[in-house]
């Protein structure tokens, strides 16, 4: 385990340097932006000023090296538009994102697997033909549709939950967590959804090949009840490929969220981005590339330890 670790500690570092490379070529290549800051907007008299209060005037290298030191020690440098530490602003937002993200993560998994299993043991059936059906509607509609489509029905016509935001402003309410949890249903279960479709195809195709393994057909002929041998032997199998995929829809989570965040005003790191983008916040928009980046490179890296946990076959130190 030791030995794994190490090597994956060293590929980390260049991951992580081409990572760097591009978060900061982009913003340099966006048009109308120098270094993350529009000089079109400033006259003509304030440019100079700002290109050398913004170290602008320096080669490219240095600039990339400095932002770079900074970056590391998990310096983002400042908002532009209220001075505020880039770094805080993103913590400050994170936890309404972690909150939406694992809760769509869990839906996902909660809907998924059981459909993935029946649809494999139903294989050409009517409900095979209808949870693939599902999975296709689920693939093909457009997260910001759907929001807008659930806002109208659940929120405007019923009135079961809010249309926006986190939290109820301006009016007492009993319980603030039950609060929170009216109006994080519809954007979770909006984002969770779009998850769900591509996880299940996935439990359905590893399910049905796991079913006609020889273990499987043993552990049937030893006399096994049928629900030990789906859990004990197929299912924990079959979840294998779907470890890798989790690790790696953690950052997808994150860019869904951007549109779900922006539709029902959630207050997370999504809508922040989106704000961010508008308003040519390059700063924030570099700290969120970074941090998504480095999400996605951790997120692989958990994919594949939890993958060789449940899997003693694969071994580590190899």
């Amino acid at each position: 385990m030791n030995q794994y670790l190490a090597k994956r500690a060293v590929l980390l570092v260049p991951q992580l340097l081409i990572l760097f490379v591009v978060s900061f070529g982009l913003v340099h290549l966006t048009p109308g932006a120098t270094g993350g800051v529009d000089l079109n907007a400033a006259g003509s008299e304030n440019i100079a000023e700002m290109r050398a209060r913004l170290g602008l005037d320096r080669p490219l290298p240095v600039q990339f090296g400095d932002w770079l030191w900074h970056t590391v020690r998990l310096d983002f440098g400042d908002s532009f538009l209220d001075g505020k530490p880039v770094r805080d602003k993103i913590l400050d937002r994170l936890p309404a994102t972690m909150l939406l993200t694992g809760s769509a993560l869990i839906l996902s998994l909660a809907l998924a697997i059981p459909l993935g299993v029946i649809s494999s043991l139903k294989r050409n059936s009517a409900v095979d033909y209808g949870l693939t059906v599902f999975a296709f509607l689920g693939v093909s509609v457009p997260a910001f549709w759907a929001g807008i489509v659930a806002i109208i029905i659940f929120s405007v016509q019923l009135g079961w939950f809010p249309v926006q935001g986190m939290e109820t402003v301006g009016r007492h309410v009993d319980s603030r967590t039950l609060d929170i949890l009216r109006h994080l249903v519809l954007p979770a279960t909006v984002l969770g959804l779009e998850g769900t479709a591509a996880l299940t195809r996935l439990v359905r195709s590893s399910m049905s090949d796991v079913l006609v393994e020889d273990y499987v057909r043993t552990a049937r002929a030893k006399g096994l009840a049928e629900h030990a041998v789906l859990m004990r032997h197929a299912l924990k199998n079959a979840l294998l490929p779907l470890v890798t995929l989790v690790g790696l829809r953690l950052p997808t989570l994150i860019g869904g969220a951007v549109v779900i965040e922006t539709i029902f005003a959630w207050p997370g790191i999504g809508r922040l981005g989106w704000e961010a983008v508008l308003q040519r916040d390059y700063p924030i928009v570099m700290g969120l590339v970074v941090f998504t980046g480095v999400l996605t490179i951790l997120g692989n890296l958990l994919a594949d330890l939890t993958y060789a946990a449940i899997d003693p076959r694969i071994k580590l130190d190899g």
